[in-house]
């Protein structure tokens, strides 16, 4: 599914700005070169991952609500939208921040980015197909590219050539439920929130065998 390809496409490269932001948070900040790299970075956030990237994914969304019957109010589509608010607040407020309060608040949001894609790439994307074509929904139709997202583009792969992508031991990623904060707290995970009570017996099954 096209859609798929492409969230799966510039989750890589959002993945990358994200350690470009860290990179930026460790010591770019104080660089001859921040207030332009920040500017950059706030940019790039702003147009490509909450406009544009966002979008996409509402597009999607409304279709596993509406194909696939997955509920919009709890799980894990409530729990991504909540994680999309949260990180539109952060890019706001390396904005309004002084440089060295920015960099402290750019390392939590690189951090955030990072597990809020490793539970779209393992949960949402590879559960997103089946259902929505189970729900006689083969293709769904991308919305409408802006003129600048192709400069976007360019401008992400330049923020990666210009603050190599570095890496933050301290966040925990991994694929699945069982790693994010949400689980077992407000999500009961994507077998309870999503799975059908045939698919839990299935896949029951084929663990005991």
């Amino acid at each position: 599914m096209k859609i798929i390809d492409v969230l799966e496409q510039e989750h890589r490269l959002i993945d990358q700005v994200a350690g470009s932001l860290l990179r930026w948070a460790r010591s770019g900040w104080q660089d001859a070169s921040a207030a332009v790299d920040r500017r950059d970075l706030i940019r790039f956030l702003r147009a490509f991952v909450l406009d544009h990237h966002h979008s996409v994914e509402e597009v999607l969304f409304a279709a596993l609500t509406d194909a696939a019957e997955v509920p919009a109010n709890r799980g894990p589509l409530a729990v991504l939208r909540r994680e999309h608010a949260a990180m539109a607040a952060l890019v706001d407020d390396i904005k309004s921040s002084t440089p060295e309060s920015a960099a402290v608040i750019a390392r939590e949001l690189a951090g955030e980015l990072r597990q809020h894609l490793d539970k779209e790439n393992s949960v949402l994307l590879r559960e997103s197909q089946r259902r929505l074509v189970d729900g006689g929904l083969w293709e769904l139709e991308l919305p409408p590219v802006s003129e600048d997202t192709a400069d976007l583009l360019a401008l992400g792969e330049d923020l990666v050539r210009r603050l190599p992508p570095a890496d933050d031991e301290d966040i925990v990623r991994g694929d699945g439920c069982i790693p994010c904060p949400a689980f077992a707290v407000d999500c009961r995970g994507i077998e309870a929130e999503w799975w059908s009570d045939w698919e839990r017996s299935h896949y029951a099954g084929l663990d005991e065998g």
